[in-house]
């Protein structure tokens, strides 16, 4: 059973010491990237980025001195809402193994990452254009002769939309797994408690080692239950009443 997920946006260097690191899998990809960005002037980088002020300054500096900029291992860096549902503190050797061994976590910048791939401080969105083609495109043939070497496997996806689009077309056994707000007595998708469910849902597949879909399917953190009458062999879907 191996695990998709998503980078997130917000990052934030924490010493846990995790000696289980791994290089960069497409590292020429990734320093082409980082070539053109380069390129950038800022006003470009903060046209195409959509951002300004404090955070426009240190995506640029950090795009013009990423050859020095210190390295942390993905699970340690990534500091998003679904990254701070996992209990990183408390996790024994085995979780990590377990982290390394299952979870494939996408990049814009890196293609796809390990959780204990040694990676840079970085912001970049799939959406954002500053190559010949888009960035779905430029990683689309690495990623799907990356996982294709794991085909016998049973993929659950928790990625966010925008990332579950590199793999929408490749031929691969996936389990779309998605959470939903029973609120006002109607169905919702609210944003950041998906986010939430999607990390606290790592999180207990990661503590409880978990290997197969019957397992999976009695993930009850934060209120949320299993609804055998919404899924169906291509999709698990989770009900939290708010």
């Amino acid at each position: 059973m191996k695990i998709l997920f998503s980078p997130s946006k917000t990052m934030k260097i924490k010493n846990l010491n995790f000696d289980l690191e791994s290089e960069i899998i497409f590292k020429e990809k990734t320093d082409f990237i980082i070539a053109e960005l380069k390129k950038l002037s800022l006003d470009q980088v903060q046209e195409k980025f959509k951002i300004k002020g404090k955070l426009l300054e240190e995506v640029y500096d950090n795009i013009q001195n990423y050859s020095i900029l210190q390295e942390k291992t993905a699970i340690e860096l990534y500091d998003g809402v679904t990254f701070r549902q996992l209990q990183l503190e408390n996790y024994t050797l085995e979780n990590i193994n377990y982290l390394k061994e299952n979870l494939f976590i996408f990049s814009a910048l890196y293609g796809i990452l390990r959780a204990n791939t040694k990676i840079k401080p970085y912001r970049l969105d799939m959406t954002i254009n500053f190559l010949k083609e888009n960035l779905y495109k430029f990683w689309e043939k690495d990623i799907e002769e990356y996982l294709i070497n794991y085909s016998e496997e049973v993929f659950i996806n928790l990625a966010s939309k925008e990332f579950s689009k590199q793999v929408s077309n490749i031929n691969l056994n996936i389990i779309n797994i998605e959470f939903r707000q029973l609120k006002d007595g109607a169905l919702k998708n609210i944003s950041t408690e998906a986010k939430k469910a999607r990390g606290k849902s790592l999180n207990y597949m990661v503590m409880n080692s978990i290997t197969s879909l019957e397992e999976l399917s009695k993930f009850k953190d934060d209120g949320y239950n299993f609804s055998p009458e919404l899924s169906d062999k291509n999709q698990y879907i989770f009900i939290k009443n708010m």
